[in-house]
């Protein structure tokens, strides 16, 4: 398991990043136009049961078992969301970039679809949008439970909500959500402004609509 680690974002990204303005409602799908963001924690072992391994993806190589793997960094509006915010040509990432990325986005087609989507979105390069995204990884803490590849555990989302938080007591239930599929856990979301501090989570982290489920599994990696 991985341990807390310090956030170490340069002020240049930092100063990109406040420097551009929220979404006016007449103003939607432009670089650097969202309100927050949305840190996705993906559970890989209920995507590679799902459907990754059907689509042969890399991420599920059973040699190399994954945990909670970075999914994306998404900019939200207070209500909706930006995509694909760019015109002509689609978006480059730098293979050195993609490089530094694969040891939490184990998918070199996840980390450029990332970009691309909502990215592009954020206003920053690929080099400062994933700056940002792995600063923001190496800040939550992934509770110890689920990095024990013999337990298979069935859990409520509030139970697991009340792990991530006694893991990481910066958090608040309100900054947090759970998302499932078939009754299994998909992925965590974390809340934080544009200035990458924690924050309140909007409608579009609503926990009824992510998952209705009473109790979902969590498979082994």
């Amino acid at each position: 398991m991985r341990g807390v680690k310090s956030m170490a974002v340069t002020s240049a990204l930092l100063t990109v990043l406040l420097s551009a303005s929220v979404a006016p409602a007449f103003d939607r799908d432009r670089p650097g136009v969202f309100d927050y963001y949305v840190l996705v924690l993906g559970w890989s072992p209920t995507y590679c049961l799902i459907e990754g391994r059907l689509r042969r993806d890399t991420q599920c190589d059973a040699k190399t078992p994954h945990d909670f793997v970075l999914h994306g960094l998404w900019p939200q509006y207070d209500k909706g969301w930006p995509k694909d915010c760019y015109a002509g040509r689609r978006p480059w990432v730098p293979s050195e970039v993609i490089d530094t990325m694969r040891d939490i986005m184990p998918s070199k087609n996840l980390i450029i679809h990332e970009y691309a989507t909502h990215g592009t979105c954020a206003g920053l390069t690929p080099e400062q949008y994933y700056d940002a995204a792995r600063a923001l990884y190496d800040k939550v803490s992934l509770p110890p439970e689920f990095s024990d590849p013999e337990r298979r555990r069935d859990l409520s989302p509030a139970g697991v909500e009340r792990e991530f938080l006694a893991a990481n007591p910066w958090l608040s239930a309100d900054m947090i959500a759970v998302t499932c599929r078939r009754d299994a856990l998909l992925d965590i979301r974390v809340c934080f402004d544009r200035d990458l501090r924690p924050r309140k989570c909007g409608p579009n982290e609503d926990q009824r609509r992510l998952c209705r489920a009473g109790t979902i599994n969590v498979p082994v990696p």
